[in-house]
């Protein structure tokens, strides 16, 4: 019985949906669909949307690295995104502008979206944008 209870204990602490493992584990199964976490010349023709890694790069400089507002920027944006607060304008030239999560993914909570954005600016904390010569290369 005390097994059970715990059991029960443990699970409803947990958040809910199959999205709140971690913010990876929500990229994995709404983001991805989408974005390459990061960015691989190669497969430069199968992209539909930015690479996460180049995206997480341009938020981290228009928010000076700090990490709230990174996390407030993205999830702004991925909620309602426009070109005003797109971190990238090529992006949104390439790719056009993203429709609002909500739309594609109406279970993802504000926690989902924070977890995702936590996810972003640490796991891409070290990466930089590419050399000139291969930007050029990425123009739309």
């Amino acid at each position: 019985m005390k097994r059970v209870f715990l059991t029960l204990v443990l699970l409803a602490g947990l958040p809910s949906g199959a999205w709140a493992k971690d913010g990876q584990a929500v990229f994995n199964a709404a983001c991805a669909a989408c974005h390459f976490k990061q960015r691989t010349p190669e497969r430069r023709d199968e992209m539909v949307a930015p690479p996460m890694e180049m995206m997480a790069v341009h938020v981290r400089q228009a928010t000076g690295g700090d990490r709230a507002a990174f996390v407030a920027r993205v999830v702004d944006f991925i909620k309602a995104p426009s070109e005003a607060k797109a971190a990238d304008a090529m992006a949104v030239k390439r790719f056009g502008l993203m429709p609002p999560i909500g739309d594609s993914f109406p279970e993802l909570t504000d926690k989902d979206l924070r977890l995702v954005a936590n996810w972003l600016f640490d796991a891409f904390a070290q990466s930089q944008l590419p050399p000139m010569e291969q930007r050029r290369g990425m123009q739309p």
